[in-house]
């Protein structure tokens, strides 16, 4: 049996862990926020390409199939449930079918990048620069946006690709580099969400949702922007796997069942939000920060309960297994083309 790599629990987990508090702190206004605004640059410059590039680590080819409904079966879960949900907390849900609700883009994205692994492995180099350059001039066409997360699949592909790729090679190297190399590289990265931050970079750019007419730039300008972000997104995802450790810890558990804390946590999060909303008049910045801080630990750390992980995984599967069902006779079945060879011997 392989030895599972702690590594990449661990920086899912600590990602996850952004994930939620950049939510909660989204509820707060915090970008006209001088105090606040300094976390959500941090998160927000680097939490998702990060995670992109760790699911490109672990893609494979194989069950493709399975694989892409996983996805899709949980955007079309979670879209109706949570259109209820809003609605119990007479909450404006403000979502259309072609496009993903808030962070349910990211499984829809999901399933697009799986679908283009056996080309990965197909055409690596070809694959690579086309997803360099469908990433920094996608931004061009005026035609994909927020719609079917197009905007944001095209953006963060290339680090699912350079994940893929050579995501273990990166991550053993990081590892490897003595304290001085790590302290020098983690200074450029937090230099560079710093330059974001006194810079005021318009915070939307992190996104990757929208195009280049929605900033109202030309298109050199709009790629050399975009090239920045890529370029701080990728020091501070090194700048994490430097110093993510290796141990099986409860950083590790919570990385191993982050997909039930992303699934799951959207519905803490817009439960809070009437409280959310009020908390700015009567909270100082600071006391903002630390209360998010503390409810992202609590939820971070329950959703990521072990049943909630093989619940989600136990429906996803069955209901792909049912989708597939039909489609069945038509997969070829293991060992008949060796059979058949061995029988023509």
């Amino acid at each position: 049996m392989p030895i599972r790599d702690h590594r990449l629990d661990r920086a899912k987990g600590i990602l996850i862990f952004t994930v939620v508090l950049g939510h909660l702190l989204a509820r707060t206004s915090p970008w006209e926020d001088d105090v606040l605004r300094a976390p959500m640059y941090l998160i927000y410059s680097f939490h998702m390409p990060a995670f992109v590039f760790l699911a490109g680590i672990t893609a494979k080819s194989t069950r493709l199939p399975e694989r892409v409904l996983t996805f899709l079966v949980l955007l079309f879960t979670v879209l109706p449930l949570m259109w209820g949900w809003m609605w119990v907390f007479d909450l404006n849900p403000d979502y259309s079918f072609l496009t993903p609700f808030w962070y349910t883009w990211f499984l829809l994205s999901m399933a697009c990048w799986i679908i283009t692994v056996p080309f990965i492995e197909r055409f690596p180099r070809t694959i690579l620069v086309t997803s360099v350059v469908v990433g920094l001039f996608g931004g061009i066409l005026p035609i994909l946006d927020t719609e079917l997360s197009a905007s944001r699949s095209m953006i963060f592909w290339p680090f699912f690709v350079i994940g893929k790729l050579y995501g273990k090679q990166i991550l053993n190297w990081a590892g490897s580099l003595r304290i001085w190399q790590k302290l020098f590289f983690t200074a450029t990265a937090l230099g560079a969400i710093g330059y974001f931050y006194l810079d005021e970079i318009y915070y939307k750019w992190f996104y990757g949702s929208l195009n280049f007419a929605h900033f109202d730039v030309s298109i050199p300008e709009g790629v050399g922007i975009r090239l920045i972000v890529d370029i701080g997104a990728l020091l501070m995802t090194l700048a994490l796997l430097m110093w993510v450790g290796d141990k099986d810890t409860i950083l590790a558990k919570i990385g191993r069942n982050s997909l039930a804390v992303y699934v799951l946590h959207g519905f803490v999060v817009r439960g809070l939000q009437p409280l959310l909303d009020d908390i700015e008049g009567i909270l100082s910045s600071p006391l903002i920060l630390v209360v998010c801080f503390l409810v992202a630990l609590l939820a971070t750390y329950v959703l990521s309960w072990e049943p909630f992980e093989r619940a989600l995984r136990w429906y996803s599967s069955t209901v792909t297994g049912l989708l597939l069902k039909p489609f069945a006779p038509l997969r070829p079945k293991p060992g008949r083309h060796s059979d058949r060879s061995s029988g023509r011997g």
